[in-house]
């Protein structure tokens, strides 16, 4: 969704339109804009790297198969990163069961994209001055807001090779981030 809003102030407004001179270069011409975004996570898979878990070709590992609802989401490991499943090591150990994957049988290629990261949601925003100077001379003042919500969005392709028991602390860690921290500009343009 976007927006571009003309604040009512100034000449010809809702808000002091009989303004002129000083009045009408400090009250008038301001504008507010945004972008905001809201999206659901990235698709993803989880492989396979013990034994069985190369089913058609030695070097081709083959994609867990999803046998039971399996919930992903924004969870934090003991040591306190960041990470897709609430419990890996689980998730890790289900493997014997079967349940809620099982490794891939001869020929099987696995289920692929099952599995979903977190969304994200996002807000751009700007507020800007317009003064036209003479007919083909304007000065404009920009300040713009990236991110204004600090809104995190980690990469939706987190740690998602299954090994030995041992490295299930990092099944589903992630390892990067998509987004970045607020930033803030301000700008001056003149337009002639």
């Amino acid at each position: 969704m976007d927006w571009a809003y003309e604040l009512p102030f100034g000449k010809g407004k809702a808000i002091a339109s009989d303004s002129h001179g000083v009045m009408q270069a400090v009250i008038g011409g301001w504008q507010f804009s945004g972008l905001t975004r809201w999206t659901s996570g990235f698709p993803f898979s989880v492989m396979s790297a013990l034994n069985g878990g190369w089913p058609t070709n030695w070097n081709w590992r083959s994609w867990m198969v999803q046998t039971a609802p399996i919930s992903t989401g924004l969870f934090h490991n003991a040591q306190g990163a960041r990470m897709a499943f609430e419990d890996p090591a689980a998730l890790q150990a289900a493997i014997s069961t079967g349940t809620p994957w099982r490794t891939p049988y001869t020929g099987d290629a696995g289920t692929r994209n099952n599995l979903r990261g977190d969304g994200f949601f996002g807000i751009d925003t700007g507020l800007s001055k317009s003064w036209t100077l003479r007919e083909s001379l304007a000065l404009k003042f920009a300040w713009e807001v990236f991110n204004v919500t600090n809104s995190v969005r980690f990469d939706d392709n987190p740690n998602t090779s299954l090994g030995t028991l041992s490295s299930s602390q990092n099944l589903g860690v992630y390892s990067k981030l998509l987004t970045t921290p607020r930033v803030q500009q301000f700008s001056l343009r003149l337009s002639f």
